[in-house]
């Protein structure tokens, strides 16, 4: 088993990482929490994969425990869907002293990391990740975003709230569908091309994706090394954990053009074309190592991971404009030196567009 810690002072915690730990993670929650009792927030089809084995190694341990389960879909992630959560708990009778468990991916760990920062002031939770994407991103520093219907929409609520513990379990990729496996593939290539060359060349070096999941213990480990450092020196995303962003500024206007629809692109597939269209860009401007553009093309074509949207430009600068990093008239935006060194860079953000043509 891999442990790293993450070191935040009182918010301090590791993250366990082994294949089949969904199975006995009961003992190692309860002397971490507590708990008596546990309500695990899952989603539809997750509950039936790992739900009853994570159940009954709680009950096993002596902590009562309930699952919820909300639809597998973003437009979950809404107040409405929590205040139905909130009832489900308040049934259930979960204490001040008990534990919330996200079991599932992105979605699911915003509800419940939410749902923990705000019931009875404030109740610990464990992340136990179930996709690629989340298991070496979104479960790890604490970062929560709602969205809202009317207004401010994607992202518009949300806080900062530390976890207890997260729990890898790398086995649970072999039961994704393809696409939604190389989706999380692309954030590791991120982590690579801004913080870890070695991880980078390791996907230079396979050729299927069995030769992937043989090797995927040591990419989430490496993913998982490279976030907990960032959180460690930056736990509230102010400066240096932007380096973490590479891709999102072009990835997060596609997502936004597309409506967030995972149907049409995934979070994945977007920031691949925003890493490969920025990083054309910088690499014309003299920003970046020549020769980068090519391998980074390669490592994501090799994933079918897209490189090129059909979005005009006009209409994609204009969705770019949104961006939460546009300070005034100017954005920071995350640009690779080369493989393996990632830095920021502002510009003026009417230049973005031309990081899209």
């Amino acid at each position: 088993m891999d442990k790293i810690h993450i070191n935040l002072g009182s918010d301090s915690y590791d993250i366990l990482i082994d294949n089949g730990l969904v199975g006995r993670a009961g003992p190692a929650i309860r002397d971490l929490t507590g708990a008596s009792k546990a309500a695990i927030i899952t989603e539809d089809g997750i509950d039936r994969l790992y739900g009853t084995g994570l159940v009954k190694s709680l009950e096993d341990a002596g902590i009562r425990t309930q699952m919820i389960v909300v639809p597998s879909s973003e437009k979950s992630r809404n107040l409405h869907l929590i205040s139905k959560v909130y009832g489900a708990l308040a049934d259930f009778g979960l204490g001040s002293s008990d534990v919330l468990i996200a079991l599932g991916g992105r979605v699911v760990g915003d509800i419940t990391g939410f749902t923990a920062a705000t019931w009875h002031r404030g109740i610990s939770y464990i992340q136990f990740p179930t996709s690629v994407l989340s298991q070496i991103g979104s479960s790890i520093g604490g970062k929560i975003t709602l969205d809202l219907d009317q207004g401010a929409g994607k992202n518009a609520v949300g806080t900062f709230y530390q976890p207890k513990g997260v729990f890898v379990d790398p086995g649970m990729a072999k039961t994704l569908p393809r696409r939604y496996f190389h989706n999380g593939l692309g954030e590791a290539v991120k982590l690579g091309c801004v913080a870890d060359k070695n991880l980078f060349e390791l996907f230079e070096k396979v050729s299927s994706d069995a030769e992937i999941y043989r090797v995927l213990p040591e990419i989430i480990r490496r993913c998982v090394t490279i976030k907990a450092h960032y959180v460690e020196i930056d736990p509230l995303s102010k400066g240096e954990r932007r380096i973490l962003d590479f891709g999102h500024t072009i990835g997060g206007a596609i997502e936004r053009c597309y409506r967030y629809n995972d149907a049409r692109i995934t979070h994945g597939e977007a920031t691949a074309i925003g890493m490969y269209l920025i990083t054309r860009r910088s690499e014309l401007e003299g920003l970046t190592k020549r020769g980068t553009t090519s391998r980074l093309e390669y490592v994501l074509k090799s994933l079918s991971l897209p490189i090129s949207t059909s979005i005009p430009d006009d209409i994609l600068f204009e969705s770019m404009k949104h961006d939460k990093k546009i300070k005034g008239d100017v954005i920071q935006i995350t640009l690779i030196k080369e493989i393996g060194e990632g830095f920021l860079y502002t510009i003026p953000v009417k230049e973005l567009g031309k990081f899209i043509r």
